[in-house]
């Protein structure tokens, strides 16, 4: 018979969002790391914006069309878009 009242008090709660969940063994050196990386997964957490990616790709693909003899302008872009990207 089951207990229709269970004194559920002292039970911890998930430390996942996402389930079910699997076990990996993972070197000893590089085990904290990734795990502390799946949580930030499973939080949702994201080190980059998606805003900052989806400017970052519009620029490189415009820099795409510009003449095949405008190194100097294609690298400037490419140099934008560096910058970008180190922010994050």
């Amino acid at each position: 018979m089951s207990n229709y009242n269970p004194n559920t008090e002292g039970l911890s709660q998930p430390k996942w969002v996402n389930k079910p969940v699997k076990v990996y063994r993972l070197p000893e050196p590089i085990a904290d790391d990734v795990l502390a990386y799946a949580h930030k997964l499973d939080k949702g957490e994201n080190d980059r914006s998606t805003v900052e990616l989806d400017t970052a790709i519009k620029m490189l693909t415009q820099s795409l069309t510009l003449p095949a003899n405008k190194g100097g302008a294609i690298k400037a872009e490419i140099k934008k878009v560096l910058e970008i990207l180190a922010k994050g």
